[in-house]
Order: structure tokens, then sequence, then C-alpha cells
């Protein structure tokens, strides 16, 4: 089999006259023109199914949707398309907006002919900086062009959260609310001011009866699910299930993470055994290197090298005790500590509960616990207790983060439960890969290392403050600032470039003051208008090349050389910083002959905040982390030269 182009464009649509020019909008207007009953008829035939995780079954979701419009004349049904990706391991939603944001807006637009909706609501994490950008400009293209007429389309956009993905928590938030998971599901309640009643947490929202109801009901599909409406109308039900199978038909997006030769996100037919998978996106596993595992993102049971030729399909993989999930696969290799990645899992899946559950939260930290690595016999660790927790760990929760962490965490335990007592000795840290995902760039993942210090209660304190995020926030309002271009990195500079007991403030003064003056100039070419951007253009650009010029001599070399215990990706990553910021300044320089759009001046901010905290997150941990303080401060001395020379 091959890699299919579907719903994952080749090379991206960015403008709304290339989308038509492809055949965009034909699929909208065939809709209106059949009616309802008929999209749901045609969307039910396909046998399209959810690509957010669960595998419901579109069509049926849909018509639940539809008969329980609501009976009040002030309120009516929204649709809502669900990108708040946040599973570790994923990254096919974000893959596929940037390439082509046209696609999921006219599936978004079919739906809400399908359930007389008056709204679409696109929720993204404010965090996607590139997504929320592209969405915007493409809804304004929209609206311009006609296609949403008689509709409001907005963006929300939401926190960091892991559940802000969950289909009810993600309503809280369009509403304003914190992101804690609701009882009663989406088709029930949707949102609005009859969703919940004011003054109650999401678990005292009350049930709706089907058949049409004072409160109105929400069609909520993933990103993924509304980039394959527009061809289902357009081609018709036998064309979606030309590939594929019979119970899982249509194309799949996976991303493929982990101990691979890259990372990549692409489209293949359900059906495709996951071994064929991994080689095709990732290229199989590193050189040298055999498959111990894969895990399917941080929500079901890890499939071990025994089922690497499961077919990839919703059926296929339950059968053999997994599940597909959002297509997100993580590959561990032979020589991976398995303790370590549950040890990761459980600790992500534990700081993200919410704990209005009080078993997900307070098992969920005590199975992290249990995990970490310790310095004592192995002996001391209590494994009775942590089974225990995994039974009692899923009581009472309204969602399915409890779930995982019993599903995940057991079935490693059960696989390689003997490494509690030996664990082997690991090469690198495999617990990154159970981290969600920032990027994917040049073949290799970018991850939210922040996380790490995230604490229960949500917060980025130094301590956590022993109050669970339901308790701490409870009924207060949600406020989301979206992030800012010139952003303060001061903060984050101190974790990220202590390493251990070696406090290393100052010991890089050159890379961290030309970090600043970039960020300086940053500021200035967002507030700048259109004729003065072209001259702060050229001044990052030759502020970038200045510093480069010293890194590329001095820096990076370095880091090949001292830092090859810490893993593949040591050599990788300066590569990559070089690599990217060269690109960079010729990018820069390219703009200023033309003045930039706002939209090109957020991308370009974007790569260059990314070459900073590549630096600032990854290339001088892994000094600090590998050179004595003699050795740092010969080192800083030697960059300060070759930057007074360049001066």
């Amino acid at each position: 089999m091959s890699l299919l182009w579907r719903v994952l464009d080749p090379v991206p649509c960015l403008t709304l006259d290339q989308y038509v020019a492809q055949g965009g909008g034909r699929a909208l207007d065939e809709a209106r023109r059949v009616g309802a009953d008929a999209v749901i008829a045609t969307i039910s035939d396909s046998g399209l199914r959810g690509r957010g995780g669960a595998g419901f079954p579109t069509g049926t979701k849909w018509r639940t949707v539809a008969d329980s419009e609501s009976t009040s004349t002030s309120t009516s049904t929204s649709v809502i398309v669900n990108g708040a990706e946040g599973e570790p391991g994923t990254f096919k939603d974000r893959a596929l907006l940037r390439a082509n944001p046209y696609k999921v807006i006219e599936g978004a637009l079919i739906a809400a002919v399908a359930v007389d909706a008056t709204e679409v609501v696109i929720a993204l994490k404010a965090s996607f900086e590139r997504e929320v950008a592209l969405v915007r400009r493409a809804l304004d293209e929209v609206e311009l062009a006609g296609w949403s007429a008689g509709l409001t389309t907005r963006v929300v956009e939401g926190p960091s959260s892991y559940l802000f993905g969950e289909e009810t928590a993600l309503l809280e938030v369009v509403d304003g609310r914190q992101p804690f998971p609701r009882v009663d599901p989406p088709f029930r309640r949707g949102i609005g001011p009859d969703a919940a009643h004011a003054g109650h947490g999401a678990s005292q929202i009350h049930l709706a009866a089907v058949g049409g109801t004072d409160a109105p009901p929400a069609l909520v599909n993933n990103v993924e699910t509304m980039a394959n409406v527009a061809g289902i109308i357009h081609n018709g039900p036998a064309w979606f299930r030309s590939v594929g199978t019979d119970r899982s038909p249509g194309t799949l997006l996976c991303t493929i993470t982990g101990h691979t030769r890259q990372h990549a996100v692409g489209e293949v037919a359900m059906g495709t055994p996951l071994r064929e998978v991994i080689s095709l996106i990732g290229g199989g596993p590193l050189e040298g290197r055999t498959i111990l595992g894969v895990l399917s993102g941080v929500a079901n049971p890890i499939l071990p090298t025994s089922r690497l030729d499961t077919p990839v399909t919703f059926e296929d993989m339950a059968n053999v005790g997994s599940g597909l999930g959002a297509g997100g696969f993580i590959v561990f290799s032979d020589r991976t500590d398995m303790i370590a990645v549950a040890h990761g899992a459980a600790r992500f899946l534990a700081v993200e509960s919410c704990g209005q559950c009080e078993p997900c939260k307070r098992d969920g930290i005590a199975i992290a616990e249990h995990l970490e690595p310790v310095a004592g016999p192995p002996a001391e660790r209590d494994v009775d207790d942590l089974r225990s927790r995994l039974e009692t760990v899923v009581q009472g929760a309204r969602c399915t983060l409890a779930s995982q962490q019993q599903r995940v965490v057991g079935s490693i335990l059960d696989l390689f439960g003997d490494e509690l007592d030996h664990r082997p000795p690991s090469d690198d840290d495999a617990a990154r890969f159970v981290l969600p995902l920032v990027d994917i760039v040049d073949g290799r993942a970018v991850f939210d290392t922040s996380h790490r210090t995230k604490q229960p209660d949500w917060t980025h304190d130094p301590h956590d403050s022993g109050s669970w995020p339901a308790a701490r926030l409870g009924n207060q309002p949600l406020t989301v600032e979206p992030p800012l271009i010139h952003e303060d990195l001061s903060a984050r500079r101190m974790d990220a470039i202590v390493a251990g007991a070696n406090p290393v403030e100052g010991a890089f003064p050159v890379v961290i003051g030309i970090h600043e003056h970039l960020e300086t100039l940053l500021g200035s070419l967002r507030s700048a208008d259109a004729a003065s951007r072209p001259d702060i253009l050229h001044a990052l650009a030759d502020a970038l090349r200045s510093h480069i010029d010293v890194t590329q001599r001095i820096l990076y070399p370095m880091v090949q050389r001292v830092a090859g215990a810490s893993g593949d990706d040591a050599s990788w990553t300066a590569e990559h910083a070089e690599r990217a910021g060269l690109q960079l300044v010729d990018t820069l320089s390219a703009a200023a002959s033309t003045p930039p759009s706002d939209v090109e001046v957020h991308e370009l901010a974007r790569d260059l905040r990314a070459h900073i905290e590549t630096e600032e997150r990854s290339v001088i941990p892994l000094l600090v982390g590998n050179m004595t303080s003699d050795e740092l401060d010969s080192l800083a001395d030697a960059l300060g030269q070759a930057r007074s020379e360049i001066v």
C-alpha cells in the first residue's frame, strides 16, 4: 500500500480561490439543494465514523442531534468543530488545518444544513497560534463569499488543558466556563444560556429529553471527521467506501512518533497493517533497533510487537485489546525503559485530571508516584497498592480519563511488570514521547516540555497547592489569554537552563542577550505599520545571521561532542537548530522585499520564537547536563570572544 491524499492535501491550499478552483463549495451547494434528510442519509450510507477517538457512526450522531432539535424559538442547534488536539502522540488535526482549513469549514457548514444549526464554532487551543490565524482568515473569506449566509461563525480559543478536547468539557469552554466534563452528552444539552444552570457546576446539569426540548443540542465532531464530509457529499458513499473496510471505511490520518526514522503525519487506507503504517509514515524503526511496543496515544493499552500486523481499523484494534484512538501511534524500541513510559503517561493523566471525580485524581496521583524512579531497593515499591489503585481509579468517573490510566498503565505493567524489580538501562528519555506535541519540524517532533512543571492543581508554581482544579477554580469564568508574539521567556529561561544543581544564570550571556534583542525586534515588528516592517525584518535577519555565525562555529559543535550520551536526538537537535536558523535568515530577508501581511508576520514570528526556544529548552540544557562549571565558563568566554569579533 501507499500513502493517500484524500483528506490531507499534498500541497497546502491556503486561499478560498484556490479551494474553489479545486472544486471546493460544490458539496455545500449540493447539500443545500437536497436538504437535511438526504445529507444525513448520505453520511450514514458512507459509514463515516468519528476520527476524534471514539469512532462513533457520524450519521447516527447527526440524526440524533437533528431529532433533538430545540422546540424554543429563542435557541438553536450549534455545530462545534473540535480542534482542541491534546492527545500525546497526535498532530493530525493541526496538520490538516495547515494543509486546508476550507475543507474543514465546508464540512462544518454542511453539518449545519443537516442539523438545522444557526452557528458554527471552531474550537482550538489558544496556543495553536498558526492554526488559529489560518482558520480566522479562512472564515473571513468564506463569509465574504457568502458561504455562511444565515449562519454565525466564530473561533473559540481555549486553554491548554487536555480535558478541553473532551466533548462536554469543550462545550463548557465554548460557554466561557472551565474545562470540566459534564454528565450528559452534547446532543442532550449544547451551548447557550439553557445548557447549564447558573451557579451550578457541570455535574448538576439536567438531562434533556430526546425529541425536542427548550434546550438546544450541539453537534460536536472532530476536525478530521469534518474534513471527510464534503468529499462524501460530492462523490457519494460508494466513493468513500472504495478504500478501507466494510465496518471502517475510508482513510485515516495517522501521526507516527517515537523511535522511528522520522516523525510525521500521513493518510492511509483503513485496514492497513500497523507495521506498514509505521513504515510508510515513520520510515520504520531506528536503524539497529526493533519495535518493543506501540501506544495509541495515552488512551488505549499498549500493543506488543506480536500485534504489529493488526489492521488499523476500529474493530481490529479492539479485537486485540487496544484501540485506534485518534490515530497517534508512539513507537518504542527494544532499548526502552517501559516503566519510565508508564510513569510519564500516568503523571500526564493524573495532572490533567480535573478532580471532579475524586478517585480519578487521588488514585491517579498515587499511581504516578508509585512509578517514579526510586533511589532505594526496588522492593520498596508497593506493587499491591499500585494494582489496587488501578482498580479504584475509575470509580464514579464521568469521562474516560480515569479508564485511560487503567488501560495504559495496566497494560504496560502486564507486559513489562518485571522491570519494576529490574529496570534495564535507558539510552534516552523515552517518557518525552507521552508529552503533548507542539509541532513536527523536519521530521522530528517538538514536545511540550513545560508540562513537566505543571502541577496537579494546573499551575506551574514551584509546589502544588493541594487544591484540585475543580475545587480551586470552581465556577470562575474561564479566561484564556492568547500567546503574544513578543513573549517574555525569562520565567521559562531559568527552568530551561538549570540542570541538576548547576545554576547557569549568566553562563551564556551572549546567547541569552541576542535572544532578548530578537524578542525586542519581534515586539516592534508586530506593532509596526507596513512601511516600517521591511527595516525591522532586515534588522532581524542581520541579528539572527550574526547569532548563527557564532553558534554554528562554537555552540552546536560542542553539543554534538559532549551530549552523545543524551540520546539519538542530541546531534539532530544541534543540526536542526543551525539549519532552521539559516533558512529563517533567508525567509526574513525575502519578506523584507515585500511588506508582509499580519498573518505572514505572525508565521515569521512563530518560526523565530521556535528557534529561540529550541536553543533555550534543548541545546543549552544538553550542554549544562554534560559539562562542568569550568567548561561552561570557558564556553561562555569563547562565545563572547567570537561575538566581539563579528561586532
